[in-house]
C-alpha cells in the first residue's frame, strides 16, 4: 500500500510542522490525481461484446458426407446449409449448427462460435484490439453463407473463437 504510506508521511510531516497546511491539501491532491490516474490507465476496458449463445462449433473430419449421416442417425441433426468451401452445416434448436468440414487434423474441433448482439466486426475488432487480442475478418464470399464477414481470434490456449450475430445459422 504505497499511496496510504506517502499519505501517512505527508500528515506526519503537516503533525510535525515541517509542511504548512496549504502543502498538505496540495500534496493530498496531486497523490489523489496520480493514483485516480494510474487506476485509470490499469483498468480493464468492458467486455468486447456480450455473449449469448454457443452459435456453433465447426468440427475437423476425414469425410464430411460420412460425419453427416452419422449425426442425422444417432442424433436426428438435418443439414441447413452447405457453404461453398465443401462444408455441412447441421442445426442444433432453433439457434446453433454443428459445422463438418474437411480440414486437417480430422477428429478435433476447428473452430468455435459465440453468437453476439449487435455484430459488427470492425468495431469488434477494435475493441478486441483494447484487450490486446489481435483479429481477423475474413470476407471471402465461399467461405459463408449467410451472416456477413466472419471475425476470428485465438484465446490464450490458441483455440481459435470465431464471433457472429446471435442467431446467426450458417
Amino acid at each position: 500500500m504505497p499511496d496510504i504510506n506517502l499519505i501517512e508521511a505527508l500528515v506526519c510531516q503537516y503533525e510535525q510542522k515541517k509542511i504548512s497546511r496549504r502543502e498538505l491539501v496540495s500534496s493530498l491532491i496531486a497523490t489523489a490525481a496520480t493514483i485516480s490516474a494510474s487506476k485509470s490507465f490499469s483498468q480493464t476496458p468492458p467486455p468486447v461484446s456480450i455473449g449469448r449463445s454457443m452459435n456453433h462449433v465447426s468440427l475437423s473430419v476425414s469425410d464430411v458426407d460420412r460425419s453427416a449421416n452419422f449425426y442425422e442417425k444417432v442424433l436426428g441433426l438435418n443439414v441447413i446449409s452447405r457453404p461453398a468451401n465443401g462444408g455441412i452445416n447441421m442445426g442444433l434448436g432453433d439457434e446453433s449448427f454443428l459445422g463438418l468440414y474437411n480440414l486437417s487434423n480430422p477428429g478435433s474441433m476447428h473452430h468455435l462460435c459465440i453468437g453476439v448482439e449487435n455484430y459488427d466486426p470492425e468495431i469488434l475488432v477494435d475493441k478486441l484490439q483494447e484487450h490486446r487480442v489481435s483479429a481477423t475478418v475474413n470476407r471471402n464470399p465461399a467461405n459463408r453463407t449467410s451472416g456477413g464477414d466472419q471475425l476470428y481470434f485465438s484465446d490464450p490456449d490458441g483455440i481459435l473463437v470465431q464471433i457472429a450475430e446471435h442467431g446467426y445459422l450458417g
